[in-house]
């Protein structure tokens, strides 16, 4: 929140114009904010089952530490 107290210790010195402007400003980033759509946060489950044959079969933790032995070696 620094710069937030500095932006309104800055905007104390600004002539009344400038203020109108600086709020006409920030209330169309405001709306413009409001009105984009939200992303949807996705849920893993949604994405279960997306790549069945990526291991063939093969246990995730067994693969992981082949894997593992495989590059020590």
């Amino acid at each position: 929140m620094p710069n937030l107290q500095y932006l309104l210790k800055q905007a104390n010195h600004l002539t009344y114009p400038e203020q109108k402007i600086l709020l006409t400003f920030l209330d169309e980033q405001v709306k413009q904010q409001e009105t984009q759509p939200q992303k949807a946060r996705r849920k893993w489950r949604s994405i279960r089952g997306s790549a069945p044959n990526l291991l063939n079969g093969e246990d995730a933790q067994v693969w992981v530490s082949r894997l593992r032995g495989d590059e020590t070696d």
